[in-house]
């Protein structure tokens, strides 16, 4: 058992790794340390215990038609986004923290193909005046499903999200940890650990609506389907 000044000496350590979060602000969650698939942060959080944080995305988008002004005729990008959260404790052992899961969510961000981040002004060749370009449910909270191999896990899914304009993007995910309700009602970014680890993944596709072909529903896909998730499919011929 460590002594109580080996333990002090811990928990500093784990409030600074803490530290170098929470002075990251919500805005923040669009700038990435690195272009790599994964990056990932430590947390100290109330229960005097390191958490680590690791999203892996296991699912890529492939392509979607760009939808312009006619919202009611965009179509989500396919294959949906999933994005795999793996929790582990100081020593390592993967864990699924149940009482912190309804405080935990993925956010979507979009960026050009050469790393930009591009979520809101005009379509990337400046001919259209300012708009969101990113559209869709672009939050989404972990849910417990089992992998192709039955392995239980926890998983972001993002089966709606869609782009405005064509051209070859990437979206980044940002895992944060949210408060309790406030007074107003309201849910806030906690003040600790506000981004607790980030991903990035593959450029894909967005074409002219009447030039895209849907690719072929995944095994993940149909698995997590028959699980209960709640994922939107769509065909080469339609819905």
């Amino acid at each position: 058992m460590p002594s109580q000044s080996e333990s002090s000496s811990q928990q500093g350590t784990a409030w600074s790794q803490a530290s170098s979060v929470d002075r990251t602000s919500p805005s923040m969650s669009n700038q990435y340390i690195s272009s790599q698939s994964r990056v990932q942060h430590s947390s100290f959080l109330n229960d005097g215990q390191t958490r680590s944080y690791h999203l892996d995305v296991v699912q890529h988008p492939q392509r979607t038609a760009e939808f312009g002004s006619a919202s009611l005729s965009r179509l989500p990008l396919a294959p949906p986004v999933i994005v795999q959260l793996t929790v582990r404790d100081r020593f390592g052992n993967s864990i699924i923290p149940e009482m912190e899961l309804p405080f935990l969510i993925a956010h979507l961000s979009l960026f050009t193909d050469d790393g930009s981040p591009l979520d809101m002004g005009t379509s990337p060749n400046g001919e259209a005046p300012p708009r969101r370009l990113l559209y869709g449910n672009l939050v989404s909270s972990p849910q417990k499903l089992r992998d192709l191999q039955g392995r239980l896990g926890l998983y972001f899914l993002f089966p709606d999200a869609s782009i405005r304009w064509r051209g070859r993007f990437q979206l980044g995910i940002s895992l944060l940890r949210i408060s309790e309700t406030n007074a107003s009602g309201t849910m806030s970014i906690a003040s600790q650990g506000t981004v607790l680890a980030q991903a990035r993944t593959r450029s894909f596709d967005v074409c002219a609506h009447e030039n895209y072909v849907a690719p072929p529903i995944t095994r993940l896909t149909q698995s997590f389907l028959r699980q209960g998730a709640r994922i939107h499919t769509f065909t080469p011929n339609g819905p």
